[in-house]
């Protein structure tokens, strides 16, 4: 998997990080969150690069 985003807290823990899976017909993403409470974020930052990304093509 290729390393993409780290997500960081206002202390500078990782939150969560972000990576693509490479071979897949489509973009494929894992999402590892350090603590769940923390999962709707890191998945609404991956919706809004994604989003972003499908705008320019």
């Amino acid at each position: 998997m290729i390393p993409l985003y780290s997500i960081m807290d206002r202390s500078g823990l990782q939150v969560a990080k972000i990576t693509k899976e490479l071979f897949h017909l489509s973009d494929t993403y894992v999402i590892d969150v350090a603590e769940e409470q923390n999962a709707l974020s890191a998945l609404m930052f991956v919706l809004a690069i994604d989003a972003e990304k499908c705008s320019r093509e």
